[in-house]
């Protein structure tokens, strides 16, 4: 026999209908069985999407404006009393939150009266959502888990192990980091974990009478074995903050102060960890005289050859990369020795044209040791700084009284330049003869 258009079961169907979407094929019936253990929730619904489900300027408005419905001295509202009472919202917008909130069913309209109310669900979700206004208390305030306990024992309510069960969760937790912290010897993370454990333990002995106050029959084995969990992690928590004092105990000891009124390296670090990019930025503003040079890498094989150079041995071998540094005794009455690359550099800059052109060319030598050499020099020349300082001394090099200026580009994309089937990667810069 079909169901009937207004059968019981159709509609269930339909209810679910988007609910089997999020399913796995083989695992519905399982599935439908564990969400059908919250089913409830489905009551309050229509008013928690009415709150949430728009911008964040919206849930905000309409919080407010139930927390105010709230605390008013009284119970009950005609629209004037309403629309004195949120003068402070725009005509348009007032009208419209008003419509949606009595349509959900967060305000009840009396018709033959003109009055509204707020509805006892919606009363009831308050009493919840005010905790809200806690904020980070919220999350910091151990004792929240424990009001849940006794409060699901006030209303004789059926959920009193899973309300142990997260309280057991929210313990392991707090065990967990703990022991990371123990184990990284960081003085500032045990302080800091330190601190948590503490406001944690403050609501240990209230917990434990509040489970001595719990009533199972001696068989509900789940129970009585959630009630164990709580008592063992409290154990463990004890027995770690005691580790932690005399973890503390040794970091005090030790400690050094650094300035004249007792700093320390721990007041440094919550200093630097809690402090946003911009403040530390303005910090470092006012000590900073110039931007460092531009960075020149081979950004294919940086990080290896840095460890080959970390690791390596010395190698004398002539065939070694890198700059020569062996110093070589000119025979007296010798010939004079030519720097080869610096004079080669300086014929290069010499060549070099009023128009700007791109460092690449200057650079791009097949030896990588001349071409890193060769930008060194340029970072060199473009601190103006330098150039302004020594004007007597700059007239004997052949390079910086080259009337060359060079320009590197502080923030812009590196630039990549291939020599021999070699790709190099350095700062954007340019140069141009300027006489």
């Amino acid at each position: 026999m079909a169901n009937s258009p207004d059968s019981p079961t159709l509609d269930l169907q339909n209810e679910n209908a988007e609910v089997l979407d999020y399913l796995h094929d083989g695992s519905q019936h399982f599935a439908m069985q564990e969400i059908a253990r919250h089913d409830a929730i489905r009551y309050f619904l229509p008013l928690v999407r009415e709150l949430f489900s728009g911008a964040e300027a919206k849930t905000r408005i309409i919080f407010t404006v139930l927390h105010a419905l709230r605390l008013d001295d009284r119970v009950r509202w005609t629209r004037a009393e309403l629309d004195e009472k949120f003068h402070w919202l725009k005509a348009g917008h007032r009208n419209y939150l008003l419509h949606r909130l009595s349509n959900v069913g967060w305000l009840e309209y009396f018709r033959d009266q003109g009055m509204y109310m707020i509805s006892d669900k919606a009363e009831a979700l308050m009493r919840i959502l005010n905790r809200f206004t806690m904020g980070p208390e919220l999350v910091e305030n151990e004792g929240v888990a424990l009001a849940e306990i006794e409060f699901s024992q006030m209303l004789e309510h059926e959920d009193v192990s899973e309300q142990l069960h997260f309280l057991g969760n929210r313990l392991l937790k707090h065990i967990i980091r703990a022991d990371h912290a123990l184990e990284s010897k960081s003085a500032y993370l045990i302080l800091e974990i330190y601190q948590q454990l503490k406001s944690a333990y403050r609501w240990a002995e209230q917990t434990r009478q509040a489970l001595d106050r719990l009533d199972f029959a001696d068989d509900d084995s789940r129970q009585w074995g959630e009630v164990r969990n709580v008592h063992d992690q409290l154990s463990q928590l004890h027995a770690l903050i005691s580790r932690m004092q005399l973890e503390l105990q040794d970091i005090q000891r030790k400690q050094i102060d650094i300035a004249q009124y007792g700093l320390t390296h721990i007041d440094f670090d919550r200093y630097l960890m809690h402090t946003g990019i911009d403040d530390l930025a303005r910090v470092m503003s006012q000590h900073l005289n110039k931007v460092p040079h531009p960075f020149f890498t081979l950004e294919g094989n940086a990080f290896v050859e840095a460890q080959y150079i970390l690791e390596r041995e010395r190698d004398d071998s002539a065939n070694a990369r890198g700059w020569d540094t062996d110093v070589n005794a000119a025979a007296a009455g010798g010939q004079d020795l030519k720097p080869v690359e610096a004079v080669d550099f300086t014929e290069v800059l010499e060549r070099t044209t009023k128009k700007w052109r791109s460092v690449g060319g200057v650079v791009a030598c097949e030896a990588w040791d001349i071409a890193a050499y060769r930008f060194q020099l340029l970072t060199m020349m473009a601190d103006a700084d330098l150039r302004s300082t020594k004007p007597g001394e700059e007239t004997l090099d052949p390079i910086i009284s080259i009337p060359v200026e060079v320009d590197f580009d502080q923030t812009g994309e590196m630039v990549e330049a291939e020599v021999n089937g070699e790709k190099r990667t350095m700062s954007r810069g340019r140069l141009r003869r300027i006489q």
